[in-house]
This record gives C-alpha cells, sequence and structure tokens, in this order.
C-alpha cells in the first residue's frame, strides 16, 4: 500500500507518535502531530508524514482520494512487518505451543528442544529449528545477527499457530469424612491449599486432588493415591529425566567441580537426549573415553566400573 492515512485518536496517539518520531521527527524540525490529525504515509504538500487540522487544503479533498485510511492492524502491518528471520524463547508457558509447530516442520534433533532456548523461522545448519545455546550466546553469534526477536502473537500470525486449550479438569466429589480426615491432619499451609481447592460437601477435581499428593509427607502419600486411584495415571517403570534438562538446559547430570574432583571429563556421564530413540530422557551416555564394565557383587548390588581406554 503506497499512500495511507490514519485518525489519530487518544487511544492509538502514543504508537503513532512512536513510529513518526522513529520515521520523520528527528529529522524535518517539526512539532509531532496530535489527536484529530492525520497521520500519512507521505503528506501531499512537505515531508511532515502528517495532516494537520488547521491546514488549508489546497487540494480540495483529492488527497483523500488518492490515499486509503487504514486501521491501527494495518498500521502496525505496515509500519511493523513480520521478519522472515526470527526467533523465541521457549518458557513454560509458551513450550508445548512452540514445541508443537517445531515437530510439523523439523527433520533434525526432535527430542532436543528445550525451555530456555531459542526456537528460530530455520537453522542456518540444519532442519532442527532452533539454536542449542542460551538466547545470550544466539545474540552474540554474528551467524543470527540478522535474526530479530518475535513475541508470541507475532509467531501466531507467522505459522497460524493457535494457542494451546489446557487440558480438561475433571471435577469429582469425595466425602465430608475423608476430607475432614485430610484437614485434621494437615499442616497450616496445607490447610490453606485444601480450603482454597476444596468445597465443603467434598467437591473438588483431579488436579487439587494430585496437587494434595504433591504436598503430603510421605506417610500420607500412598493413603492419598489408595483413596483417588482414577486421579493418578498409571505410572511406568521409567524414570524421566526432562525436568532435569528442561530446568538447567543442559544434559549433564554432574557438576564440573564434582567431575573434575573424580579425575573425569565433564560430561563423563549424561542423560540422553536428542534422539529418535525412545529411551531419550530416560537413559544415559556414558563418555567414549572410557570403557564401562557393569560388574554384579552378591545377590542384588550392581556398580558400574569406568577404566581408561589404552593409546
Amino acid at each position: 500500500m503506497k499512500n495511507w492515512y490514519i485518525v489519530i485518536t487518544e487511544e492509538n496517539h502514543s504508537e503513532l507518535l512512536e513510529w513518526w518520531n522513529d520515521s520523520v521527527g528527528n529529522s524535518i524540525g517539526c512539532r509531532p502531530p496530535s489527536v484529530g490529525e492525520y497521520l500519512m504515509s507521505k503528506n501531499p504538500k512537505d515531508n511532515s508524514c502528517y495532516w494537520t487540522k488547521t491546514e488549508t487544503d489546497h487540494h480540495g479533498l483529492n488527497w483523500q482520494q488518492e490515499y486509503e485510511l487504514i486501521t491501527l492492524e494495518q498500521f502496525r502491518a505496515i509500519t511493523n512487518p513480520l521478519p522472515e528471520h526470527w526467533y523465541i524463547v521457549a518458557t513454560e508457558d509458551n513450550y508445548i505451543e512452540l514445541e508443537a509447530w517445531r515437530r510439523t516442520v523439523a527433520t533434525d534433533y526432535l527430542a532436543s528442544f528445550r525451555i530456555g532456548q531459542p526456537l528460530l523461522s530455520e537453522h542456518p545448519g540444519d532442519n532442527s529449528y532452533y539454536y542449542g545455546g542460551s538466547i545470550d550466546s544466539l545474540r552474540n553469534d554474528s551467524d543470527f545477527s540478522h535474526y530479530r526477536e518475535i513475541t508470541l502473537e507475532q509467531f501466531r500470525q507467522i505459522t497460524n499457530s493457535k494457542p494451546m486449550s489446557k487440558p480438561e479438569v475433571k471435577t469429582i466429589q469425595i466425602s465430608r469424612t475423608l476430607l475432614n480426615e485430610y484437614f485434621d491432619a494437615a499442616t497450616m499451609s496445607q490447610q490453606e491449599y485444601l480450603t482454597k481447592h476444596f468445597k465443603l460437601d467434598g467437591t473438588t477435581t483431579d488436579e487439587a486432588i494430585r496437587g494434595l499428593y504433591d504436598l503430603a509427607c510421605k506417610d500420607w502419600k500412598p493413603k492419598i493415591k489408595a483413596n483417588h486411584p482414577d486421579c493418578f495415571p498409571k505410572e511406568s517403570k521409567y524414570f524421566d529425566f526432562s525436568k532435569h534438562t528442561n530446568q538447567y538446559g543442559c544434559d549433564s547430570i554432574i557438576s564440573s567441580d564434582v567431575a573434575d574432583s573424580l579425575g573425569l571429563c565433564r560430561d563423563f556421564i549424561q542423560v540422553r537426549v536428542g534422539s529418535l530413540s525412545t529411551n531419550s530422557d530416560r537413559s544415559f551416555y556414558l563418555h567414549s573415553d572410557y570403557n564401562w564394565e557393569l560388574v554384579k557383587e552378591g545377590e542384588a548390588t550392581m556398580v558400574l566400573i569406568p577404566t581408561k581406554k589404552v593409546k
């Protein structure tokens, strides 16, 4: 759209003025446009990019016939077009939505994208669609200097992604006797939780039951699970280490100082991630610098012995 104008209102004034200051104001030295005036792609008389209330319109209404009146959304699209190369940082709130889109386009490192890492419009070196380092590393990486950070709303516009719906919460009702039993055994903070998430008649949700389980002491956890088996998914025999890697942004499980004190390399044991195998996030890599021997000692004891490779 070559010629456009928009009415300046109280609601949009600050946003339009910001664009005018950045694009025009510093170069022409005139007063900024005011509410009630028109912001324009170009004033047909000068370089001010707005039409004042008091200007004599020596063109009559011809300029309005040649210019298109636009909305604020159109103004934003024109003055701040969505970038071709972009990134957005994965957070706990947006991760599921970002990863759902990435899985539709990525062919590399399908199980590796973590919270804290930037999702990319594309990766110049592979088809992972994410940056493996931190956001600070990306911003200092010359290979990505032309990438622009976008908001979640802009991500949705670019990818046609929609907000992820929250999982359905199942409403249940427990007996008043059981509710009183929980309340009498609870600490003060647990009682506050019960008051907030349980009604007096025992109405609650399966999510609240799981929350109560998380707050409970080790003696009460099995009782709560036994009282409400339908509120808990069937447990897998495998461990899930994804929470660790998402929280710390890495797959190492031993700190560097501990590894150094043992005389081993810093990544001698790592959570297995980035693999197409079903063993991702539930198994460990053992570093190839060492030989690894699994030895049984007695009836129930197993030990893993690293040994140096002969060079």
